[in-house]
């Protein structure tokens, strides 16, 4: 298997913002695997991170507020 350092990239910095926001790796991917998407699971993120609902927030998400 080949490996892609954008890919690893990607992925470690998605790793670091998660624990900013309290999530783990195991954490990351458990809600990957039960059908959280990538864009959600940034929005989460972000919003744990600045406490504010993004207008960009998906619609399945808005409830949280």
């Amino acid at each position: 298997m080949m490996e892609n350092p954008a890919l690893i990239s990607a992925a470690g910095k998605l790793v670091i913002n998660a624990a900013s926001a309290g999530l783990n790796l195991e954490d990351v991917i458990e809600l990957l695997g039960a059908g959280l998407t990538v864009d959600t699971l940034l929005w989460l993120i972000s919003w744990h991170q600045t406490g504010t609902l993004s207008p960009a927030a998906p619609s399945s998400m808005r409830w949280v507020m």
